[in-house]
């Protein structure tokens, strides 16, 4: 894993009742790159009676798992000071090169957990942990058509990309997004995209298969992502492998697991993604 990195808040604001963006700076971000965006980073965060981020206990055994993961009486036992800070995944909304800026888009959940939670309250000055950016894309440029399924959790990563696609390319957009919450487009393209929006149920067999079946696109050099929640990614993974669609034309990753915390959900995802 590359050094992690502490970057300090220049702005927080609520860009829907759906969404908080939070712009970031700091030493060493250059090397995020103008191709980055959309690419996966963790983000770390200072626990409860830390008063400042320590990031200097990060990856010291490879045998155990991040704090974060651990039993809270054995988190219980340790002094603050000496904990892993709390970990979260995030993508790369933009970076500015010029400016030295990152935008990171947080979902604001009814329920926050640390993330958002941060997020809602940050101030400029304030201090956050950042390693990667993670090497995986959502599509495969080499494709003549991109179909890209996700929800709130994964919006932000999929208009990041959008406006990386070759504008001559058809652009299929799926999206879930929890009850009340109307559609939000803060990408650039105009041409050549069509949107679908839903209502998430977490019945992706009654909802979102039919629209999907419904689109009728031939399989054939299109890139598929599906970027959503765990039972939604199995279900549609499923269905397109059962279309013979070429596996490196599908990408697949559940971003969360619906009535479960990240903590606990982590190990999991991996083995989703690595089957």
């Amino acid at each position: 894993m590359t050094q992690a990195l502490i970057l300090q808040v220049v702005q927080s604001y609520k860009l829907t009742e759906l969404f908080q963006r939070v712009i970031l700076t700091g030493a060493g971000l250059e090397r995020l790159g103008e191709n980055s965006a959309g690419l996966h980073i963790k983000l770390f965060f200072k626990r409860d009676g830390q008063q400042q981020l320590n990031l200097q206990h990060l990856g010291k055994n490879r045998h155990q798992r991040h704090s974060d993961e651990q039993p809270q009486k054995d988190l219980d036992k340790q002094p603050s000071s000496v904990l892993k800070p709390s970990s979260r995944t995030y993508s790369v909304r933009h970076y500015d090169t010029v400016n030295n800026l990152l935008t990171v888009d947080f979902v604001l959940h009814p329920d926050p957990g640390v993330a958002c939670a941060w997020a809602k309250t940050a101030l400029k000055g304030d201090q956050v942990g950042l390693a990667g950016p993670g090497p995986m894309r959502l599509c495969n440029l080499n494709a003549s058509a991109f179909l890209l399924i996700g929800d709130a959790s994964s919006l932000p990563a999929i208009m990041a990309v959008i406006d990386q696609l070759p504008l001559h390319a058809s652009v299929q957009v799926v999206m879930e997004l929890p009850k009340g919450h109307l559609p939000f487009i803060d990408c650039e393209r105009i041409c050549n995209i069509k949107w679908h929006w839903l209502e998430q149920t977490f019945t992706p067999q009654t909802s979102l298969l039919p629209l999907i079946r419904s689109l009728a696109l031939p399989l054939a050099g299109v890139s598929v992502a599906i970027a959503s929640e765990h039972k939604t990614v199995l279900c549609l993974r499923q269905y397109f492998r059962s279309q013979s669609i070429d596996r490196d034309y599908l990408y697949c990753v559940p971003y969360w697991r619906h009535r479960q915390n990240e903590e606990t959900y982590h190990d999991a995802r991996h083995r989703v993604m690595d089957s």
